[in-house]
């Protein structure tokens, strides 16, 4: 990725030239097939690069309310300024693993009801949301902002993930 663009669009020619129906190298050599591919039963799911770090933004309102009631309660639930500029935060990027994962309920301090002592468990809500990566291929100088008009020389990949839902899901 940190090649730049004229090396991810030669790869990406590369391979559909490769891959096309009308191309024999591949097709017509069953040994360079069997090296080049893996059954799909077989197949086993990695991280497509390092991630060395990311920004989370708040970029649904909703999303946004949901997460500020939870810390600040109904009446100051939107930060002021988040109308005006999405408010981002740094993320843990060890929490970042391959679709298909098995997760483990994060434990954690809660408030049971009104009036009662916090207790430490599991959760018992888990939080789904629209997200949206971008993984950045050639980065930027320190303090250097990149014009939109580059970002397509600097995004090598995007991705959006599923549905923002609050659900009681029935797993431990």
């Amino acid at each position: 990725m940190s090649l730049g663009r004229p090396v991810w669009q030669a790869t990406r020619r590369f391979l559909q030239e490769i891959l096309a129906d009308n191309n024999p190298t591949l097709r017509d050599n069953v040994e360079l097939r069997r090296q080049a591919f893996v059954p799909l039963n077989t197949a086993k799911m990695h991280l497509p690069a390092s991630i060395g770090d990311y920004t989370d933004f708040y970029a649904s309102k909703e999303h946004a309310s949901n997460v500020g009631i939870m810390f600040r309660g109904k009446e100051n639930a939107l930060m002021p300024n988040w109308i005006h500029l999405p408010v981002g935060y740094h993320g843990r990027s060890s929490s970042i693993v391959v679709s298909g994962t098995d997760l483990r309920r994060p434990n954690g301090q809660r408030l049971p009801g009104k009036g009662q002592p916090p207790v430490f468990g599991p959760s018992v809500k888990i939080d789904f949301e629209l997200e949206m990566a971008f993984l950045i291929g050639v980065g930027n100088n320190l303090g250097e902002p990149i014009p939109i008009e580059q970002a397509n020389d600097h995004i090598f990949a995007r991705d959006i993930q599923g549905e923002h839902l609050n659900i009681n899901p029935s797993f431990t």
